[in-house]
């Protein structure tokens, strides 16, 4: 069979702004692009949000649909851990596509995210820890999904489902940060992962790799919009095509892009500045380029609304502003890399541990918070199982008592 891997579409993004139609295009072309497919996986993060709201969601299915409309002769005969009759018949329609969730749509346990509401639509077939087995003139290819977990605990998840190959050519899809690719506070490690699978997924990361695992290749597509500005995110977008039988690996790239340029300027000018971008606005652009500046050592106050005065309707312009680590509080060298909601769950989970609760259970607290269910979130912590504190040691004498520093 000949499989489609794309992942990371964050339909939603830039809402708004000048970026917000960038989602769609892409994955139009990338849909198209995949037209000649047998079966199309989606590595998570098809949304940005864990509510898209109607419109957003309108829209991916218009996308997700046209795959669907394309007859491909690839038949679900099998479900592992997963009850294949709950799967509407329109999912089965075309080319199948097989989706799992990633860190943006995760929801807490017994709320539906939007990746399995577009499997109750009929528009794939979704995926955490089961899989499903696929068939086309007598070839079976069985897909392994993981949806994206809490880093932290990505690993005890895997050894609770603990997967096996089966009959057939078996991959395994997964959305988690890796060690080996990403840096984060909490990876898993490449070593962790199941053996004995014929081609390894990951999403999340968004920028393209190919690489090997246990003698096997190990894919990640990256997303197919850029999300984060940095230096990787100057690479084309685009998805890889893998065939099962040759085991023949292609990357197809993306044509309709936004470029992206990361320029860096140390104690910069305003010349200077603009001898660069004038270079860029020189090239062919499809669409109006994004241009990370990077800015060194000293920097004029005025220099960054001067650039955006003068090429703010040529260019979409984010500016870095690289602070020496010796003019950064301690305390906040770590804080500061961690988004509004990071720092939330970071707090909650803090508060909770000081208070003797069980920390593993605070992830569905904080995202009922989120969402705006405090009663929920209440009646949640009160029936947290306190966890006990270790008992102090006593040791009397006969003036005072003393509390050894050493618990039980």
């Amino acid at each position: 069979m000949k499989i489609a891997i794309l992942s990371d579409f964050h339909f939603g993004f830039g809402t708004g702004t000048e970026r917000e139609e960038d989602p769609y295009e892409a994955v139009r072309e990338a849909i198209e692009k995949a037209k000649d497919s047998d079966l199309i996986l989606l590595g998570g993060d098809v949304f940005d949000t864990r509510n898209p709201n109607a419109e957003v969601l309108a829209r991916a299915m218009e996308l997700l649909v046209k795959a669907l409309l394309r007859k491909s002769g690839t038949r679900l005969v099998k479900g592992l851990g997963k009850d294949i009759s709950k799967v509407s018949e329109i999912a089965l329609m075309g080319t199948p596509i097989v989706a799992i969730h990633g860190t943006h749509e995760r929801r807490t346990k017994g709320l539906l995210n939007p990746v399995e509401a577009l499997e109750k639509a009929g528009f794939l077939v979704y995926l955490h820890c089961n899989g499903v087995v696929f068939e086309k003139n007598g070839e079976k290819v069985a897909v392994h999904g993981m949806s994206g977990v809490p880093d932290q605990y990505a690993e005890s998840v895997l050894k609770n489902w603990n997967p096996k190959p089966v009959e057939g050519f078996n991959i395994f899809i997964l959305h988690q940060s890796i060690t080996e690719f990403l840096y984060a506070p909490h990876t898993l490690d490449l070593n962790i992962l199941p053996k004995g699978f014929d081609l390894y997924v990951n999403g999340h990361i968004h920028e393209p790799r190919k690489a090997e695992y246990s003698g096997k290749p190990l894919l990640m597509t990256g997303s197919l919009i850029p999300t984060q500005l940095k230096e990787e995110s100057t690479k084309p977008k685009g998805f890889w095509t893998f065939e099962t039988k040759t085991l023949e690996t292609r990357w197809i790239q993306l044509g309709n892009q936004r470029k992206v340029y990361y320029k860096t300027f140390e104690n910069p000018d305003l010349e200077t500045i603009e001898r660069e971008i004038k270079k860029i606005l020189e090239e062919e652009q499809r669409k109006k380029p994004i241009v990370r500046v990077n800015l060194k050592g000293k920097v004029k106050d005025t220099l960054t609304s001067e650039i955006e005065s003068k090429f703010g309707d040529k260019i979409l312009i984010s500016f870095k502003r690289e602070v020496p680590k010796s003019e950064i509080p301690t305390r906040t060298l770590e804080e500061h890399k961690l988004s509004v909601e990071e720092m939330g769950r970071k707090f909650l989970l803090e508060n909770l541990e000081k208070s003797g609760l069980d920390p593993k259970t605070f992830e569905n607290v904080f995202e009922l918070l989120v969402e705006g269910k405090n009663e929920e979130a209440t009646e949640r912590l009160t029936r947290m199982p306190v966890k006990k504190k270790p008992k102090r040691e006593v040791k009397e004498t006969k003036q005072t008592v003393l509390f050894g520093e050493k618990a039980n």
